[in-house]
């Protein structure tokens, strides 16, 4: 059974239609396609639909018999977006043990295996335990290719920790001489990048980048997003490092407020 099939199925048994299923996330037309095999569906927008309508994600992806080596890597990346989020470790161990266990190590899995790995060291708060073997290696995926991939983006987002601070500003300056209107990106190229840019700010914060022409395009560049719902979260994180910078502690307060009244507490675990 591939996605679209699943889908079909998921809205049969719930009696929706396709128009009720996708909601306002995507149009009739374009879910139709999807579940005909027509058309991928994005990560993110999966688990928002599953979200939507309480199906396991789990369970979901039990159903579906991978066909192909782009099916496989994004049913992967699904599974451990959605074990990080309901910060299930025993799931990404999981995920990760099969990761290893595949015969062709291509390097989307790689990547995925990295990713998995990072992923349960924040959870377990063991980031800073990690090998310099294990960072390196990291490091390596990140930078085989000559032109970055989505995935390697996504890997570099939360591989961030693991620079220094001079590393990680030359990094960043190149994002930004490369993509510095991300309203031109596609959307999950967007994200990914913002995503980036609002995670280079949490580590200026923690280790105290001097560097501050940077970290104030920075602030231009997210300052720029248009008011889209997906970027509602870069917004956010933007105004909340904008209010830390300039040390305004009622505001930062108030925004603190309002992401764990919505369910996003963890977010700010660790933040003063």
């Amino acid at each position: 059974m591939t996605i679209g099939e699943a889908l079909k199925a998921e809205r049969k048994r719930l009696g929706l239609s396709q128009s009720q299923m996708t909601g306002n996330l995507i149009t009739k037309s374009h879910y139709s396609k999807i579940e005909r095999g027509l058309f991928d569906i994005r990560t993110n927008d999966l688990l928002t639909i599953l979200n939507l309508h309480n199906i396991d994600v789990v369970e979901f992806f039990k159903k579906i018999s991978v066909t192909n080596q782009e099916e496989n890597t994004k049913a992967y990346l699904a599974q451990l977006h959605a074990a990080y989020y309901t910060r299930n470790i025993k799931k990404i161990e999981q995920t990760s043990s099969k990761l290893k266990n595949k015969q062709l190590q291509t390097p989307e899995l790689k990547n995925l295996e990295a990713q998995a790995s990072l992923l349960k060291a924040y959870l377990t708060n063991s980031i800073n335990t990690l090998s310099d073997k294990s960072k390196e290696n990291i490091k390596k995926i990140i930078f085989s290719n000559d032109e970055w991939q989505l995935e390697d983006l996504r890997l570099f987002a939360i591989a961030i920790s693991l620079f220094d601070i001079s590393e990680l500003n030359s990094v960043v300056k190149s994002i930004i001489n490369r993509h510095f209107n991300l309203n031109l990106e596609e959307k999950e190229f967007r994200l990914v990048l913002s995503a980036i840019l609002v995670n280079f700010l949490s580590y200026s914060v923690k280790v105290q980048n001097s560097d501050t022409q940077l970290i104030k395009k920075v602030f231009q560049v997210l300052d720029n997003l248009n008011g889209e719902p997906d970027n509602c979260f870069a917004k956010i994180m933007t105004l909340y490092y904008r209010e830390y910078f300039a040390g305004n502690k009622e505001k930062i307060d108030e925004i603190i407020g309002v992401m764990k009244d919505s369910g996003m507490k963890g977010i700010f675990k660790n933040k003063k």
